[in-house]
């Protein structure tokens, strides 16, 4: 009986135990989150729990980028099917030597175009119809037409071409000034051929300015949209359908570096040619480097910021103004200048024949000079032709 007793004592114990510890366990639980602060120790483990409602809180955003992925492909089929129609082809044909046989044989190269009136007024770059003695232009539905050069721009890398035809697809050009970097772009041309290829990326940078022969490509759109021989002249696109640049050139054993002409300096081009029959760009005369405080620790003078005359061209506008070698350009107009590209997009943003002031700081001067300029219109590298333009005549003595 005494051995009954205790065993339904100690039965007893261990369910008032459960028990209080279940009460005990509640209580506490409830003591912890009414009042976190008191028990640092358990913030991490609030947090932990909150991280549900944190996520259902985020899924908008990851669906919201998710949603974009279709509506940037919508975007692109848009595009390509308002502008692709207008994109053609050109072949032209060029006489060359044969060095080996000493006779003239055609040599044809291959590039794009984009239609920009109905009446058959096509863009493209110039390099595609230089010197061309004939020039085929194939449009989306396979018909070919003879075309003609209007007018092209050598420094620009921008030329026209008609073709007789009318009613056909054409294209608008859109303002590049608006254009941010990172955004979407398609190009459409021929590469190697192969109609109509599309390909999409992104702009790069906008305003390079890059050496090309013997020459200086202005203010040009950089993009990593694929372009390759043969998308040369070819429309580059924003999302919205207007054609931003034409496709000139890319950086050879290089991935990703394509550039384009600026759609602002096509309609430039466009509008000279239409009305004067040529392009002029002004035109300083200089040869500029961006001042640093090397290069004026070098020169013994003080630094500041500006741009240091390298040369002053013979007989240009700056030589006439008095602007010397060693100068450092500081302003034009009141318009600072700190860079070399700075200067050059200034320049060009005028006209032949415009006066400018353009401030400068001489060693020796304690103040700044103020010379005013009067633009010139900048040469155009020209390549030396013999009479008739016969490849023949740096070989043999044709007459006078």
């Amino acid at each position: 009986m005494e051995e009954m007793h205790q065993r339904n004592w100690l039965v007893g114990l261990i369910i008032g135990i459960i028990i209080g510890g279940i009460i005990g366990g509640i209580f506490g639980t409830y003591l912890v989150f009414q009042n976190p602060k008191l028990f640092p120790w358990t913030q991490k483990t609030v947090a932990l729990q909150s991280s549900p409602s944190q996520n259902t809180t985020s899924q908008p955003a990851t669906s919201t980028s998710n949603s974009t992925q279709p509506s940037i492909e919508l975007a692109v089929e848009n595009v390509v099917q308002k502008v692709s129609p207008a994109v053609v082809r050109i072949v032209s044909t060029k006489e060359v030597l044969d060095y080996f046989f000493l006779q003239v044989v055609p040599q044809q190269g291959l590039g794009s175009g984009v239609i920009i009136r109905p009446d058959g007024l096509i863009l493209t770059n110039n390099h595609v119809i230089e010197d061309a003695s004939k020039i085929e232009v194939t449009l989306s539905n396979g018909k070919t037409y003879k075309g003609k050069v209007v007018g092209a721009d050598p420094i620009s890398d921008v030329a026209l071409v008609k073709i007789n035809a009318n009613n056909l697809p054409y294209v608008e050009l859109g303002d590049s000034s608006k254009l941010k970097v990172g955004q979407f772009v398609v190009a459409i041309g021929n590469p190697y051929g192969l109609d109509h290829t599309v390909t999409v990326g992104v702009v790069s940078a906008l305003e390079r300015n890059i050496n090309v022969g013997n020459k200086t490509m202005h203010g040009v759109i950089q993009t990593d949209a694929a372009i390759n021989p043969g998308n040369s002249g070819g429309p580059l696109v924003s999302l919205d359908g207007k054609v931003i640049g034409i496709n000139t050139m890319i950086y050879e054993n290089a991935q990703g570096l394509g550039f384009a002409v600026s759609s602002n300096t096509c309609k430039k081009v466009i509008d000279s040619i239409l009305k004067n029959g040529k392009v002029e760009w002004p035109f300083l005369g200089v040869e500029v480097t961006t001042m640093t405080p090397e290069i004026a620790d070098q020169l013994h003078i003080k630094y500041r910021p500006g741009v240091l005359v390298a040369k002053v061209i013979k007989g240009s506008a700056a030589d006439k103004a008095g602007i010397k070698q060693g100068d450092i350009i500081v302003s034009i107009d009141g318009k600072p200048v700190k860079t070399s590209d700075e200067l050059i997009n200034i320049i060009r943003s005028h006209n032949v024949g415009d006066h400018i002031i353009v401030e400068i700081a001489r060693k020796g001067l304690s103040e700044t000079l103020r010379l005013e300029v009067v633009l010139q219109a900048q040469p155009v590298p020209q390549q030396k032709k013999n009479k008739d333009n016969n490849p023949l005549a740096p070989f043999f003595n044709f007459g006078p």
